[in-house]
């Protein structure tokens, strides 16, 4: 019996060392302070045909404010996927990578343009077979365009089917592989074609995916795949399985925050206070304490107006935690104004955040000379009645023009705190 064991015990100690031998080398695990990267998801931009996975126009222009403004780093897709693989060896703090699915129009005239403004880099997945076939999609010429700027062009599927086998029941092994071939090649090299560039990452149509779909994915050239399981992406996960959040409809701006991983940071001492009708006067000075400040890294806080386009210098008084920014009156748009205060945990290293809305006394707005004449105070012949001349400008809300921000009738009437 003895001898029996000893020789099990040998058998099994050789077969361990060779599937220790066989097995591919990974990147090493996940160190402690590892933060990842977080990878959203978008799809349609001020598109009321949908009415799940569209976002306004305003919501969309104020996420991507909050990442410029408030100490997040929007990174390419490419280099979290070097991460990820070993082949890079840190990633900047507060990581964000951008992706919008599909190949609708508003890729390009929405999300394009706003991406511009604030040099973010991101990546749209297109299906081939909707673009230029309808005129709420892109157009080649389109996706050659936002390329040759910069923008990562990859694939979303040929067709945008589910590409799983349990959805294909009907099909055999090999017409559903030769089916499956097809969907990944023929997509990749269309793209590659039209864009001039390599086409290496592929979106899981709806998220769907399986072990053999991914066996496929990996055996048709792609590099990675994106799903749609909320979580971040941190070194060592599995490229063919990265993580995204879906930014959907229903996200109101609070757990837009909260999905980032911001945890909640204590505020007292707010002025002008929460929900109150402040006058700015000329300045609008936004201000408040941090009690617990001991506890936060110093060179991390940060303050913003998320209403004022731009950042505007904060101060911070790092030995009693007070805080505060001020703005010139002109530079308030809109009624309601977001204030924000952020900072770094000094002991987890966690992002933690606060914010508060106030309101400012709605504009007043110039009134106009009657044009209506009363009957019985009828001018003189000779006298000259006023007139509207052509091409007068006309009267605007305050919170429209030319400064590139919505209207006020754009923004939310009673945002959430």
């Amino acid at each position: 019996m003895a001898a029996r064991a000893l020789t099990a015990a040998l058998i099994s100690i050789v077969f361990t060392g060779l599937a220790a031998a066989a097995a591919p080398t990974l990147p090493s695990p996940s160190p402690s302070n590892d933060y990842g990267a977080t990878v959203l998801c978008y799809h349609i931009v001020e598109s009321p045909q949908d009415p799940r996975m569209e976002v306004s126009r305003e919501t969309f222009r104020q996420q991507m404010r909050y990442l410029a403004m408030t100490g997040y780093n929007v990174i390419p897709l490419r280099e979290l996927y070097d991460y990820v693989t070993g082949k890079r060896t840190s990633l900047p703090k507060n990581a964000i990578v951008v992706t919008i699915d599909d190949g609708w129009r508003s890729t390009y005239t929405e999300v394009f343009p706003e991406m511009k403004r604030y040099g973010f880099p991101f990546t749209v997945f297109v299906y081939p077979n909707i673009i230029g076939q309808t005129a709420r999609a892109l157009t080649w010429k389109q996706i050659k365009e936002m390329s040759d700027a910069g923008v990562d062009i990859e694939s979303h599927s040929l067709t945008h089917p589910f590409l799983t086998r349990r959805r294909h029941a009907e099909l055999d092994q090999r017409a559903y592989s030769n089916w499956l071939s097809r969907e990944l090649i023929d997509s990749k090299r269309m793209i590659e074609h039209a864009t001039g560039k390599q086409v290496l990452f592929i979106a899981y149509p709806f998220g769907d995916y399986d072990h053999f779909l991914v066996d496929s994915v990996g055996r048709a050239g792609y590099g990675a795949a994106l799903t749609c399981e909320a979580g971040k992406v941190r070194r060592g996960s599995d490229p063919l399985r990265m993580r995204r959040m879906v930014v959907e409809k229903k996200m109101d701006f609070v757990s837009f925050r909260r999905y980032l991983g911001a945890g909640s940071l204590p505020l007292d001492e707010m002025t002008p206070q929460p929900g109150v009708i402040s006058d700015p006067g000329q300045t609008l000075v936004v201000s408040a304490r941090i009690p617990n400040h001991e506890h936060i890294d110093p060179k991390s806080v940060g303050m913003a107006l998320l209403s004022v386009p731009g950042s505007l210098p904060f101060s911070y008084d790092p030995r009693t935690g007070a805080i505060s920014v001020a703005a010139v009156k002109d530079a308030l748009k809109g009624t309601y104004q977001r204030a924000l205060v952020w900072a770094t945990d000094a002991k987890s290293g966690k992002r933690i955040e606060a914010s508060w809305i106030f309101k400012l006394p709605a504009p007043v707005l110039p009134v106009l000379p009657s044009l209506v004449t009363d009957p019985q105070h009828v001018a003189p012949a000779e006298t000259t009645a006023p007139q509207v001349q052509s091409g007068a400008p006309a009267v605007v809300a305050a919170g429209g023009g030319g400064s590139g921000m919505p209207a006020r009738s754009q923004l939310p009437r009673a945002p959430k705190q």
